[in-house]
């Protein structure tokens, strides 16, 4: 059956639904993201059949119609939060396709006033950056399917990340799906066209413009990122040799049923057969030591005797006596006590007094710890209650995984940290799991010294499920935007070594209990991106709100004129 036969209801249903599915089945690892490029025609095309209607009400026509391609594509690449919190999953997925629809939805009210289609496609490109940078940045940030993300297991066609980051990317699926609509309406109106003389010479001349554009938009950017990767050297000075431990841990069972001496023993167990008095650097995962240390004594080395965080301290002082040069990154869980409400996540404990509980990674060396640093991007709903103010009477519903719930408290510097016995010292950034999704953040560290950076996560609790397959994915993005090497250890999942190239290797499977070595390399470039972060997305913004500007002048013009011709 022909589309264009079915009841326009229906056929308002089959583009929506096949957009969701061409977003969905780009999406690693279920199809590939060369069908991005035609995945927003369906939509275009609907909003397109819409405006013809010309219904009262625009935006919810959109909305309505829109909805289902945006959950569609969120529930098939996302639904695997479902392993870690079903009510939550739903909740994550129904509200993040709504703030999609309602964008496109506001978009299309915003072509209700008849003006250049350009001026149109420009807003659809600006509104759309504009709600992937917001994503990035409030409360209720969500920015798994930023589009630019959809590239990251193409590393070949993506090396100019390191000048536009991932919004880089989203601006070309735009651009690109963009140009192939408007070469598919004039190929029609052409054939309409051929039996008009006058006609047709304007519409081929159209559509060769417009298939020499679509094609040059398709392939140069994978030409140009090829010359990029192909004239980039890769340092080779001041090797480090380190290792990557997997402790493969059971989030749901093991983690908090082992005490810290037991965790600690595990890691030695791991990595021991690897380590070698040329190793500087030991990689573990987030969670790697769980229960809580108190912050104060973290920092002094000082924790009180017959204690089991005594012993596993212990055991890790004779691990670095052992192989001195030896850096140890690790994910703790840690606390910091107040006798007054320091922070707004400050927890009452009792009387006069105050904590809060942080997700933290470290650096131990010979000289006890040598840096920490807070994870500051939570995950809403599972680290952080958004927008307290509001949601406060919710703080300890907050979804549990294992550990303590309500909001954690966070850190205000994405400090690098110095590894002993290197000269000239070299340092190191250690963002934590979620943070991984940040460009803009992973480049702080860059900026404030990291010549190297980890990623340490327990992807663990989404199973076999694509979802630990998408997070790596996205270490590989953070290691070409930053040109930096990235070590990334997972409690499991994927732990491997990624070079500056984003070309990963010695990767691990999920459910192992490995560790694997390699020699690194500290890099002092800063990247165009680290140095301006997400440029493209504020510009975006500023266009966004000129546009609405516009837009508003354009309704009052056309009421005024209104009123006078009903006067007349």
């Amino acid at each position: 059956m022909k589309i264009s036969k079915l009841h326009p209801v229906l056929q308002l249903l089959f583009y929506s639904l096949l957009a969701g599915l061409l977003l969905a089945f780009s999406w690693y690892p279920y199809g590939h993201a060369l069908l991005v490029f035609i995945a927003w025609i369906p939509l275009l095309l609907l909003s397109d059949q819409l405006l013809k209607v010309k219904e009262r009400f625009y935006f919810w026509n959109a909305f309505i119609y829109s909805y289902p391609a945006f959950l569609v594509w969120n529930g098939i690449t996302t639904w695997w939060i479902w392993y870690s919190t079903s009510v939550g999953s739903i909740a994550a997925i129904a509200l993040n396709a709504l703030l999609m629809s309602f964008l496109f939805s506001f978009w299309h009210q915003f072509r209700k006033i008849k003006k250049a289609a350009w001026i149109d496609y420009i807003a659809l490109v600006s509104f759309w950056c504009s709600f992937e940078y917001l994503h990035l940045n409030w409360q209720l940030a969500w920015p798994w399917l930023n589009l630019g993300n959809v590239f990251a297991p193409q590393t070949g066609w993506i090396q100019w990340y390191e000048y536009t980051g991932t919004f880089g990317g989203t601006i070309w699926i735009f651009a690109v799906n963009i140009l192939l609509y408007e070469l598919g309406k004039n190929l029609i109106s052409y054939h309409k066209s051929r039996k008009e003389v006058t006609e047709i010479q304007p519409a081929k001349r159209c559509a060769i413009v417009l298939g020499i554009a679509a094609a040059t938009m398709v392939i140069l950017p994978p030409i140009f990122s090829k010359v990029i990767q192909k004239k980039y050297q890769i340092p080779k000075e001041q090797g480090i040799e380190a290792v990557i431990v997997q402790q493969n841990t059971d989030p749901w069972h093991e983690q908090y049923g082992m005490n810290n001496l037991e965790h600690v023993q595990r890691l030695v167990e791991v990595a021991s057969p690897l380590l070698t008095p040329n190793t500087q650097l030991l990689i573990c995962s987030e969670s790697a030591i769980p229960h809580n240390l108190p912050v104060v004594n973290l920092l002094k080395n000082d924790f009180p005797k017959n204690r089991y965080e005594y012993y596993a301290f212990q055991l890790l002082d004779s691990l670095i006596a052992q192989y001195p040069k030896l850096n140890l990154i690790a994910g703790l869980s840690t606390a910091d006590f107040y006798n007054y409400k320091a922070t707004s996540t400050a927890r009452h404990l009792e009387g006069d007094y105050y904590y809060d509980l942080f997700n933290t990674s470290a650096c131990y060396n010979q000289g006890g710890t040598a840096g920490i640093y807070h994870k500051c991007r939570l995950v809403p709903g599972v680290e952080k209650m958004p927008y307290p103010k509001l949601f406060g009477f919710l703080e300890y519903f907050v979804i549990d995984l294992g550990g303590s719930t309500g909001s954690l408290g966070v850190d205000s510097f994405q400090r690098a940290f110095p590894l002993a016995g290197t000269n000239p010292l070299i340092q190191i950034g250690a963002p934590i799991c979620y943070e991984s999704v940040y460009g803009e953040l992973f480049g702080k560290f860059v900026l404030n010294g990291a010549q190297i950076m980890s990623v340490i996560t327990n992807d663990a609790w989404w199973s076999t499920s694509p979802g630990h397959r998408q997070h790596f994915e996205l270490s590989k993005l953070r290691a070409i935007e930053s040109r930096k090497y990235v070590l990334r250890s997972a409690n499991t999942g994927i732990s491997a070594f990624i070079d500056p190239l984003g070309n990963s290797s010695q990767e691990t499977t999920y459910g192992t209990r490995i560790a694997i070595r390699e020699t690194v390399y500290p890099n002092d470039e800063i990247t165009f991106y680290v140095k301006h972060g997400d440029y493209l997305a504020r510009f975006a913004l500023v266009v966004s709100a000129v546009l609405v500007l516009f837009q508003i002048i354009l309704t009052i013009r056309n009421r005024v004129s209104r009123k006078k011709r009903l006067v007349r």
